[in-house]
């Protein structure tokens, strides 16, 4: 008979948040936690803004767990907690922007002299791309009072979830104006310039490989931003200038050549061949 069946579940989580001494970390090992969260369950996310909670799961994600706890678990926390800031639910962006320390602490994470851990490093890639897309103009006014941005992402470009945080900056923007404030901010930094200084024998093949993907990614963008007549192809124009492709063929043909700079430059010579091939295609027809 039907009337047997709880046909009205309480989640867990609901339980648990009734309950006396709640703790974020009670919550974090709740399996049902991230699809609460996305449900925006209110009691959850109304826990989960709390300064507090919001400063916590920021930590977890930018400062390396205790290496005492068995491997399957160190990042069980870290990663939960990217999952729940990058849920894309408003109150929880709100809180995360609210207070420019936890931005703050997610830059220092950045801004570091030591090899990122390449987990906690896709973490901060997330939550910083998130940052970039729902609060595009805040981000960019932070990025732009740090001293020498650029240099600390180039710093560790050979980073792969660096490489991927510098293309989210070019490409996760939805204002027009604040994604060309954004590029025009990137071109007076050298960015171009810079990664082709990545391209040479001291650095590593990840490094070299990275540098030449952002290049080619540069590239590109600028392709479709001209073909959508979008004015935001000064990267590119900066790639094309004459003694920045002379400076990447230096470094290529240097006397210490180096294999990895070679096939690496090549391929974002490669890339601008492909895009004149098709400008003047597109001439042609048009």
């Amino acid at each position: 008979m039907f009337w047997k069946f709880n046909l009205m579940s309480t989640s867990q989580i609901d339980t648990i948040l009734d309950g006396p001494d709640v703790t974020l970390y009670t919550l974090l090992d709740q399996e049902d936690i991230l699809q609460e969260c996305k449900a925006q369950n209110r009691k959850l996310i109304s826990f989960l803004v709390k300064e507090e909670n919001i400063k916590e799961l920021v930590r977890l994600i930018t400062e390396e767990p205790p290496e005492d706890i068995e491997e399957k678990k160190r990042f069980k926390y870290p990663n939960t907690a990217c999952e729940l800031l990058t849920s894309d639910v408003p109150a929880i962006n709100e809180a995360l922007a609210e207070t420019e320390e936890n931005i703050q602490k997610l830059y220092d994470f950045l801004d570091s002299e030591t090899t990122l851990n390449p987990l906690l490093a896709s973490f901060f890639s997330k939550v910083m791309g998130l940052l970039i897309a729902r609060k595009s103009e805040m981000t960019l006014e932070f990025l732009k009072n740090r001293d020498d941005f650029v240099g600390v992402l180039l710093k560790h470009i050979g980073t792969s979830a660096i490489m991927d945080l510098l293309l989210r900056l070019l490409t996760c923007i939805d204002s027009l104006d604040v994604k060309k404030a954004m590029i025009e901010w990137l071109n007076k930094k050298n960015l171009v310039q810079r990664l082709i200084a990545c391209l040479t024998p001291e650095y590593d093949e990840d490094i070299h490989s990275n540098a030449a993907q952002s290049l080619t990614d540069i590239i590109r963008l600028g392709r479709e931003q001209i073909v959508n007549q979008q004015d935001n192809a000064e990267l590119l124009t900066a790639v094309e200038q004459e003694e920045n492709i002379q400076q990447l063929l230096d470094n290529m043909l240097t006397s210490q050549r180096c294999e990895s700079v070679i096939v690496n430059g090549l391929s974002v010579i490669q890339t601008l061949l492909e895009f004149k091939k098709q400008g003047q295609v597109l001439t042609q027809i048009s």
